[in-house]
């Protein structure tokens, strides 16, 4: 008897945890048609995600979602999309613009391009798509003010960024002609950085030095692609999921309102139980293992599925709650992801997403759906975001 494969998701995502059979690891389809395992239990997903033998190499022809499933001949030198000590050193040279204190420093600045986004839709008058209006556009203006790039170029980003994020409905030759795209602009851009240099990633990228050791050209340009593709789309997504879990309980969203100061926890919580997306990126073996006695193969792919990780009862009582009053539990979440490839600008994600609600709920405090919460409808034809389509509010 062949092993049991299952649809993943089996249902169409609508901001709810999709049903998953019993067990920490089951075999299934992802809508692309690749088959693998993917993992639900905090303790086995924890595991997977430090796992010596599960990478993500995507040099190689593994399984893979979106824009990833077609970049395997685009990539060269060191990337943060491959493994061991490589991967490691580029980790430490990209993070050195991005400590604690320097994600901090840009708090200011990241309030006044949310002010402005806000100040369009209060002129605008209501009703207004957050999604449109707000979620896309401060990532996509954060993120390039930190580059270097000018805003103006907001809009072509966005363009590249829909056809490298589709799952299905995209060639791959599409998909490369984007990327191709990106990578010339950003290659010109970092010349112009060069010749010019400024207060910006690129510009930091361009000294950033361990020992002997400095950033090549493609490496600067692959990390400034990863910080715009991943940091983008996720930060999207997270941002319009965020005022939607908050729309879905009032006396929270009431709570938060008389005490702002709760935002940051909020946040936390908000991000570990309402979905954006019911994917996490595929790893693939390096070799055979077992993991909760199940029997993986050399080239197998497999998605360590955080969001279930974090419904866990062992680890987590009541995990698909909101409770402000709760407090951050005694588990380590995933919200950030974990192990080797934990996102490496997590903490100016998390400011983002803090600032765009903080921002939204002092403007607007009679914020509300004009629809039914149940009828909006997210993105299930995207990767690495996902998200809501639209969500159209009133105040």
């Amino acid at each position: 008897m062949g092993e049991r494969v299952y649809p993943f998701p089996a249902r169409p995502f609508a901001g709810e945890p999709p049903e998953l059979p019993e067990g920490p690891v089951f075999r299934a389809r992802l809508p692309r048609g690749d088959l693998v395992w993917i993992v639900t239990g905090y303790e086995e997903v924890r595991a997977a995600l430090n796992h010596p033998l599960l990478g993500r190499d995507l040099t190689a022809r593994d399984p893979h979602m979106g824009v990833e499933a077609s970049m395997t001949a685009a990539l060269r030198d060191r990337t943060l999309l491959l493994d061991g000590p490589a991967h490691a050193q580029l980790r430490r040279l990209a993070a050195r613009p991005l400590t604690a204190v320097q994600v901090a420093g840009l708090r200011p600045r990241i309030r006044i391009l949310a002010g402005r986004l806000l100040d369009g839709i209060e002129e605008t008058g209501p009703p207004a798509d957050l999604v449109a209006r707000l979620a896309f556009p401060l990532p996509l203006a954060v993120l390039c003010d930190l580059l270097g790039i000018p805003a103006r170029d907001g809009p072509a980003f966005r363009r590249w960024a829909d056809r490298m994020t589709a799952i299905e409905a995209v060639s791959e030759e599409e998909t490369l002609a984007a990327l191709a795209t990106m990578f010339e602009y950003l290659t010109e851009r970092l010349q112009d950085k060069r010749k010019h240099p400024g207060q910006d990633l690129l510009s930091a990228w361009l000294t950033a030095q361990e020992a002997d050791d400095r950033l090549t050209d493609t490496e600067i340009v692959q990390l400034a692609f990863s910080v715009l593709f991943a940091g983008y789309e996720s930060t999207a997504a997270a941002i319009s999921a965020c005022i939607y879990g908050l729309l879905r309980h009032p006396r929270q969203l009431g709570l938060l309102q008389a005490s702002p100061e709760l935002l940051p926890d909020a946040v936390r919580q908000l991000m570990r139980t309402q979905l954006a997306t019911p994917y996490y990126r595929v790893l693939v073996a390096r070799g055979d293992f077992r993991l909760a006695g199940v029997s993986i193969r050399r080239g197998e792919g497999v998605m360590p599925l955080t969001w279930a990780a974090q419904r866990d009862p062992v680890w987590f009582p009541a995990a698909g709650s909101f409770d402000l009053r709760r407090g951050g539990g005694s588990a380590p979440d995933f919200v950030f992801g974990h192990g080797p490839h934990a996102c490496l600008g997590a903490g100016l994600a998390a400011v983002m997403v803090e600032t765009a609600l903080a921002e939204l709920l002092r403007r607007f405090p009679g914020l509300h759906a004009t629809v039914p919460l149940h009828t909006l409808s997210w993105h299930t034809d995207r990767f690495p975001g996902g998200g809501l389509r639209h969500l159209p509010v009133h105040w």
